[in-house]
């Protein structure tokens, strides 16, 4: 990385072939408009490089081993590069004299020399928390050069030197209520009551993520902030759900918060839109699959005059975005329609089984660039997030890292800190492919199939072609969360990707309303097994005739229980059933992702 003129595809082709692995020159995936404009004199805006920036990083994920020059001037060019994951860098160090005389000497490039003085100024040099760039003199002889980078950079660590501002986890830990307490404590006294602030907004999950812990640690935060006199609001990050009633935020919250008392998020208005993904940007995401610009529209009531907002969530395997929370919970817990639905179909045109259980995807680089560019300058923020384990006694808060959105940049190191941790407590490998699993959907969390699918999306990966998944459903009485979306799943059904993207070109409905239709892609076993839905019609679940319409099969809940022999208390794991036939049970597809290690590659 460097101005025009540093060397950099000089370098970087000679340590490529040092290094005996692959060479890109980033200049070759600029668009074409941003080659003339650059030939014509004209410097580039933010907008013309993020589209290129997600070329340069799609390259540096396709290879374990690839060598790139980018000239990466500002540190936001350079954090897009980073999400591609364990990236390291080579500053070549120019100065402005020198680089001026190599640019007039080059023929036929578009980087004039007239355009030097703008990459100086444009220049952010690497700071101090950059520790995983190698400064080198650009000046010293070729041989020097790629000598000192094939010397030191393998001692150069990959990631920003910045540590969250709590993390305590551990694949062993089991961090007891009053460990909890000690640390939601510290985080309210030395990170939120040293800022300042009056006013401050708790945004929780929904019941949804019943077992997240996220439920405790808002009532605990909600309790020391009012101690301080800070005045506290809590708008739980409903995404598409249905708002939380009574019996809602009792098991989710106890006592500590009446469903009177939460602020409601409405993802079909009451939203303020702060900016736009564009088009070229997520057309490179999806590798030309969808092209459409993403507006970031997120709820109104995030700018109501609070000082700071508290993001609370777990950190667990995610069929959308890879690994849920983090900047999902705001940008998409707290997003307006158009936001929601079309990340969600780039989920889908990009292939859930390639982005579950990973902390970054298509979706998570479209999330975390709208909160970096759009939300971040507006609203303070400080996450608080939990890694939890279902074992075979009980649920174990295994980690809970804090981290701020600010200048620390804490946020992240939480959320990678995080994510490593759920990758190893929350995904199972099984040894062979499962001929049949059950999935029992706890009625006071799932209470449609929009949500009790991730009996589909969190086993999927572990079940064997021809094979059957059964999903206990006793209280899911609906497919959407709201009507309109339970009219389009009943319209079009869960029949594989060609179908919905069919149903998007011929209804207007569905096309607008992209998110329903991801939805009904990561539904279907696009053939590969067979899906079962055991509801009881007579204690109002979705009627045999509902669910084979749209492309499931159905048998009686009570009948399957009793053949089961489950009721959701037994532990996940091997069974045999009343026949005597082997099954895996889950009893808690949310808690987790369950594949064979050939999918997880």
């Amino acid at each position: 990385m460097g101005v025009a003129g540093s060397g950099k595809t000089t370098v970087g082709m000679a340590v490529a072939h040092r290094s005996g692995t692959s060479f890109v020159d980033a200049d070759s995936l600029h668009p074409r408009e941003n080659v003339d404009k650059m030939a014509a004199g004209q410097a580039l805006t933010d907008d013309d490089r993020w589209p290129w920036l997600a070329a340069v990083r799609r390259e540096l994920r396709r290879s374990e081993s690839i060598v790139v020059s980018c000239s990466a001037l500002k540190r936001s060019y350079r954090d897009a590069l980073r999400q591609a994951g364990e990236v390291r860098f080579v500053f070549l160090d120019l100065d402005e004299r020198t680089a001026r005389e190599r640019a007039a000497s080059r023929e036929g490039h578009f980087m004039g020399e007239a355009m030097v003085a703008g990459q100086f100024a444009t220049l952010e040099r690497p700071g101090a928390h950059e520790t995983d760039v190698l400064v080198v003199d650009a000046t010293a002889a070729l041989g020097s050069i790629v000598d000192d980078v094939v010397d030191h950079l393998p001692q150069v660590r990959p990631g920003l030197g910045v540590v969250p501002l709590l993390a305590d986890g551990g694949d062993d830990r089991d961090i007891t209520p009053a460990q909890l307490a000690d640390h939601l404590d510290r985080v309210v006294r030395e990170h939120v009551l040293t800022r300042g602030v009056t006013r401050v907004l708790l945004v929780p999950p929904d019941q949804t993520r019943l077992h997240s812990r996220a439920g405790e640690i808002t009532g605990g935060l909600l309790r020391l902030l009012e101690a301080a006199g800070i005045e506290v609001g809590v708008l739980p990050a409903l995404g598409t759900h249905v708002a939380m009633g009574d019996a809602d935020a009792a098991a989710m919250f106890g006592d500590a918060i009446p469903a009177a008392r939460l602020l409601r998020h409405e993802w079909r208005g009451s939203l303020r839109t702060i900016g736009e993904i564009g088009a070229a940007e997520v057309g490179v995401l999806t590798d030309g699959a969808f092209d459409e610009a993403i507006p970031v529209a997120v709820d109104a009531q995030l700018f109501d005059g609070w000082d700071l907002v508290i993001s609370v969530g777990q950190v667990v395997p995610h069929e959308v975005i890879g690994m849920a929370n983090f900047t999902k919970n705001l940008v998409i817990g707290l997003g307006g329609a158009p936001t929601i639905h079309r990340s969600h179909f780039v989920g889908a045109v990009a292939g859930l089984e390639s982005i579950m259980g990973r902390a970054s995807s298509p979706v998570r680089d479209v999330v975390d660039a709208a909160f970096d560019r759009y939300l971040s300058p507006l609203v303070p923020v400080v996450w608080v997030l939990t890694v939890v384990e279902d074992t075979s006694s009980r649920m174990v808060l295994r980690g809970l890292y804090a981290g701020a959105g600010d200048t620390t940049e804490s946020g992240g190191a939480a959320f990678r800190a995080a994510a490593a941790l759920a990758q190893r407590a929350n995904i199972t490998v099984v040894d062979e492919p499962l001929e049949r699993v059950v999935c029992w959907l706890d009625p006071a969390e799932f209470r449609s199939t929009w949500l009790g699918n991730k009996s589909v999306y969190r086993t999927r990966m572990a079940i064997a072609d021809g094979g059957e998944l059964v999903v206990l459903a006793p209280g899911v009485h609906r497919f959407g969360e709201d009507e309109l979306i339970d009219r389009l799943i009943r319209r079009h059904g869960y029949r594989g990707t060609a179908a919905a993207l069919a149903g998007v070109r011929s209804d207007p409905e569905l096309a607008a309303n992209l998110g329903a239709a991801a939805h009904l892609i990561h539904g279907s076993s696009e053939g590969r097994f067979r899906i079962v839905w055991c509801t009881d019609p007579a204690s109002g679940g979705l009627t045999r005739d509902e669910v084979e319409s749209v492309g499931y099969e159905w048998r009686s809940l009570p009948e399957e229980l009793t053949l089961a022999g489950v009721d959701g208390s037994a532990p996940t794991g091997p069974r045999r059933d009343a026949d005597g036939r082997e099954f895996f049970y889950v009893g808690n597809p949310a808690m987790g992702l369950w594949s064979t290690a050939a999918r997880l590659r």
